[in-house]
């Protein structure tokens, strides 16, 4: 059974884009992205106007496979949520995801926005700011 462990190797790997250590994956689900108008798939894409039109028929959202949101965690900077996407001959590209991508997923928290329904003392005590109480 030569080469047995050959795809240990062949594992993508990802590194921050503020100080260049390795990222680490933290098993957080895949939020693929998802385009809704002719334009839209157009731009993301690269594709064709007629190409695009033929994806987005019957006003139906298309749901990008190739391109997600994952989180990612950097032992300098903590986690970092990045836009990946498999190209067409393979290769694997991780970008800071943008604000944009997040407006094109669903069931995902944008972690720059605090959760309103949290009260403000109880997103500080979270955060770890190291104010004393009188």
């Amino acid at each position: 059974m030569p080469n047995k462990r050959k795809n240990r190797s062949q594992t993508p790997k990802f590194y921050c884009p503020h100080c260049e250590e390795r990222l680490w994956r933290l098993g957080s689900p895949k939020y693929h992205l998802f385009y809704q108008d002719v334009s839209q798939i157009k731009e993301r894409l690269g594709v064709t106007r007629t190409k695009a039109s033929f994806l987005a028929i019957n006003n139906s959202p298309y749901v990008d496979n190739y391109t997600w949101l994952e989180e990612f965690f950097c032992e300098e900077h903590g986690t970092i949520w990045m836009r990946v996407s498999k190209q067409a001959n393979g290769v694997i590209v991780a970008t800071p995801a943008k604000s944009s991508d997040w407006k094109c997923t669903t069931h995902t928290i944008n972690p720059d926005i605090p959760n309103p329904s949290v009260s403000e003392f109880s997103y500080r005590m979270s955060r770890g700011t190291n104010q004393q109480l009188v």
